[in-house]
């Protein structure tokens, strides 16, 4: 059952009502007026716009009643027989003239000249074209008429020898201007190039100082902005020492940041060079094409559709250097950051790199989709279905990679709150290892057997970070009861301060090291312990060397180490004497 039409279309003569069919729909160039349809006539010489013809509408391209001619197929013959008369333009003595015909009570505009004794039949004006446009037959044959002279003027004018190599002659010079602009172009991008390369060897110098910088006098973290004189001479120092390194190290972050600065200065330089190129020769091409005769009939195409795709990639490109910029300049704000520890603001500078490509490429990769959306538009692609498949793919490779978007996330938040870098020391999990790669997805650790870990991002939900600023070593040994408990504090606070005292050592420790106490008694005998902050990754030689000096100095002190004690029993159970007393007996 056929749906009944609505008000508006009940209007229409035989309208249809399934126009989302292609056979209901007009063809490209044909615009639908209700009962009539128009189709535009064009000059074969640069496609200008000329006038319209009119026919009645037809509902169904697939079923033509008879008697009917398309407007489109009406078009495309007063169009063919146009460019008939141009091409035999160039070779006619005199201008073609246009005049009118009556053929069955009909204005027929027909076209002469003097290389055929037959004029060629152009149009024939009918009672849907003067209806259209609102005027009689005969008035609307001559306005016609005077438009089809002009142009044949026109032609003739544009086709003559002299015109055509003036205009070939403009074309060249058009084409050695661009090329001499083009050289000039390379030229300067060359230029740029070498100071590019000048300007990124400066600021990877500027990188390893600063990590060297980090390595050398991390064991000055704590952060001390105001220098008191009430402090004691030999702390007042070592603040002015902390201080001193703060200013130095954020002049050099300054100064690493004012080669970026400049470095993406001459980035964006060759990137409005690339534009200026481009824009040239387009303007240049487009220029030629409507220049030449025998190639304007393509200038309406040049500076159309090519025009809009340059301007949505422009665009685009532009957006993408200004969101890199302002990346850029956030995380700099972040990494001179005056109230973070020294230790802590170089732990961002050299983290910030891998945060900005992030961020980066996430915004390029939506600006980039829009991009392409907004081309596909250009062109008419029905980008809505495209995108409503792109969302059910999305959201089947969503099911289907669950852990890879956990990866992602959580890879996202380790760099943000920076649980840890690549050089620390961590435990993951029951995983140890020096962190060798870090990146959105994965984490990679180097263990003490040299085996390489990969570990998903996703699965670390605790993490034991062991070089973070600083790092310590908890020593901890046990010594026999026999000993007096005050020698051995004193032979261990000597043993650090001779350790912390040495040069070699003491650019290693942040501190001097804590000779904490007793914390234990069993068995076995007194438990004593010391803490030693280190800078981090040299709490395993500082351990190890302070094991050693322990061991010397125990040695020439005579302490003993501590030793489990059980008890025996030599008699029988026959003859056991409850009351007798056990041996105590040490292994």
């Amino acid at each position: 059952m056929t749906p009944p039409l609505s008000p508006a279309l009940g209007q229409l003569p035989s309208l249809p009502t399934r126009l989302s069919n292609p056979a209901f729909s007009p063809p490209d160039g044909v615009s639908r007026h209700g009962e009539y349809e128009t189709a535009p006539i064009r000059s074969p010489l640069d496609n200008k716009w000329l006038f319209e013809v009119t026919s009645p509408t037809i509902f169904n391209r697939e079923d033509v009643p008879q008697n009917r001619l398309p407007v489109e197929v009406r078009a495309q013959e007063v169009n063919a027989r146009l460019w008939r008369v141009l091409s035999r333009a160039a070779n006619a003595k005199e201008t073609p003239k246009v005049t009118i015909a009556i053929l069955n009570n009909r204005p027929v505009l027909q076209i002469s000249d003097d290389q055929t004794t037959r004029p060629i039949r152009l149009v024939t004006v009918t009672e849907p074209d003067s209806d259209w446009n609102s005027k009689p037959l005969d008035e609307l044959a001559k306005e016609w008429q005077d438009i089809l002279q002009n142009e044949m003027v026109r032609f003739k004018q544009l086709t003559s020898k002299d015109i055509i190599l003036q205009r070939l002659r403009h074309a060249f010079q058009l084409l050695v201007g661009l090329l001499l602009a083009s050289g000039i172009i390379w030229f300067l991008q060359r230029l740029l190039t070498r100071r590019q390369r000048t300007l990124e060897a400066r600021y990877e110098e500027q990188l390893a100082a600063i990590a060297s910088a980090e390595k050398t006098h991390q064991r000055n973290a704590p952060i001390i902005t105001n220098v008191s004189s009430d402090l004691p001479e030999g702390e007042e120092s070592e603040a002015r020492e902390i201080a001193e390194l703060r200013s130095h190290f954020l002049e050099a972050l300054q100064a690493q940041f004012s080669v970026k600065r400049q470095l993406d200065v001459d980035k964006f330089l060759k990137w409005a060079l690339f534009w200026i190129f481009i824009l040239m020769w387009y303007v240049g091409i487009a220029r030629i094409i409507s220049t030449v005769p025998l190639l304007m009939r393509w200038s309406v195409y040049v500076w159309a559709t090519p025009l809009a795709l340059l301007a949505i990639w422009f665009g685009i490109s532009l957006l993408i250097r200004i969101s890199r910029s302002l990346i850029d300049r956030f995380l700099f704000s972040w990494k001179i950051n005056g109230l973070l520890p020294i230790g802590e603001t170089q732990r961002i500078a050299l983290r910030t790199k891998t945060i900005s490509e992030a961020l980066k490429g996430l915004i390029t990769f939506v600006l980039i989709l829009t991009g392409i959306v907004w081309t596909l538009g250009l062109f008419n692609i029905p980008t809505s279905s495209i995108l409503a498949g792109g969302a059910v793919i999305g959201l089947a490779i969503s099911f289907g990679s669950q852990s890879l978007i956990k990866d992602l996330v959580n890879g996202c938040l380790i760099l943000i709150e920076d649980q840890f870098a690549v050089g620390d020391v961590v435990k993951i999990g029951d995983k140890s290892g020096l962190v060798e790669r870090l990146n959105l997805r994965v984490t990679q650790l180097r263990n003490s057997e040299g085996q390489l870990i990969t570990i998903p991002n996703s699965s670390i939900t605790n993490v034991c970070n062991l070089t973070r600023l600083w790092s310590r070593v908890d020593f901890s040994i046990i010594v026999a009861y026999e000993n007096d408990p005050v020698k051995v504090l004193k032979v261990l606070k000597q043993v650090s301060e001779d350790l912390y005292n040495e040069l070699g050592w003491r650019d290693r420790l942040i501190e001097s090291p804590d000779v904490l106490g007793i914390d234990e008694l069993d068995h076995t005998g007194m438990l004593v312990r010391v803490w030693i902050k280190t800078l981090p990754l040299e709490q395993w030689s500082v351990g190890r060397e302070f094991r050693l000096r322990v061991r010397q100095a125990f040695e020439a002190n005579q302490i003993q180490i501590g030793k489990p004690q059980w008890i025996t029993y030599s008699a029988s159970l026959e003859n056991l004497n409850l009351n007798a007393t056990p041996a105590v007996s040490s292994p």
